[in-house]
């Protein structure tokens, strides 16, 4: 503080000590389904004797009921399945709040069509939400969704113990675990809700799922009807009078 008050006298430029910033207590939503937080966990779940791996979850902010599945990585893919195994579960939700990982939120600046349009770029996750009618929420802080993260810090605590008692060092063997661990888990540590309301939406067709959330790309139709996907060519049997087409590829 001394040194400031010279600095000051002496009309020396001195960065000031950034303000905290002030955040308020979230009360928790009143109906299941209403809102849904989810996040990809990185640890190492198999203390060293398995391959890393991520733990997707998802937590209802009304009733605390957790869910969730291990992943090679954190991605698109993982992302869309585990909200795929959600949906077929639960119903669909409201909202989904998440951090602002580029799964979730595209990184891309918006083009001048979409400025003049009043849109941004959505990331594949986004633009599937969307069309599902679920709304996407991005945390701008780690305790903005701090109701997952205590869920992964009980779970690093807790799972990780249940895992090496019952001898899983694998994914594959880790998945069915969950099965049979969730229903204990909420048990002890979910609530009722304020209202009995489920908010949550019938989940859509199995059909009308793989539509969705899947990884979709415009790619140009050439002149003798094949397109380049992946560095590979694709020959395209209909006559199709178009210059641009979709390549959907699903889970």
């Amino acid at each position: 503080e001394s040194l400031r008050l010279w600095l000051k006298e002496a009309e020396i430029p001195y960065k000031n000590r950034k303000k905290r910033p002030h955040r308020q207590w979230r009360e928790r939503r009143a109906h299941c389904g209403s809102l849904v937080q989810m996040d990809g966990s990185h640890h190492d779940w198999f203390e060293g004797r398995g391959p890393q791996c991520v733990l997707m979850a998802y937590i209802d902010d009304a009733s605390g009921e957790a869910c969730g599945r291990f992943f090679e990585y954190e991605g698109t893919v993982p992302a869309m399945e585990s909200f795929k195994r959600y949906v077929l579960k639960y119903g669909l939700p409201v909202a989904v709040y998440a951090d602002k990982h580029m799964t979730y939120q595209s990184p891309k600046e918006p083009t001048v069509e979409e400025q003049l349009e009043g849109t941004k770029p959505m990331s594949q996750f986004e633009r599937s939400l969307k069309e599902l009618g679920v709304g996407m929420i991005n945390a701008h802080s780690p305790q903005a969704k701090g109701r997952i993260e205590r869920l992964f810090g009980t779970l690093q605590d807790r799972l990780v113990k249940e895992m090496r008692l019952a001898g899983i060092n694998q994914i594959k063997e880790a998945n069915p675990f969950l099965e049979t661990y969730w229903p204990r888990f909420n048990e002890q540590f979910s609530v009722l809700p304020s209202h009995q309301t489920d908010m949550h939406r019938p989940a859509p067709s199995l059909a009308q799922l793989d539509k969705t959330l899947c990884i979709r790309t415009q790619r140009t139709l050439r002149n003798d009807c094949t397109m380049s996907y992946e560095n590979k060519l694709y020959q395209i049997k209909d006559n199709l009078r178009t210059k641009k087409v979709i390549v959907e590829e699903r889970l």
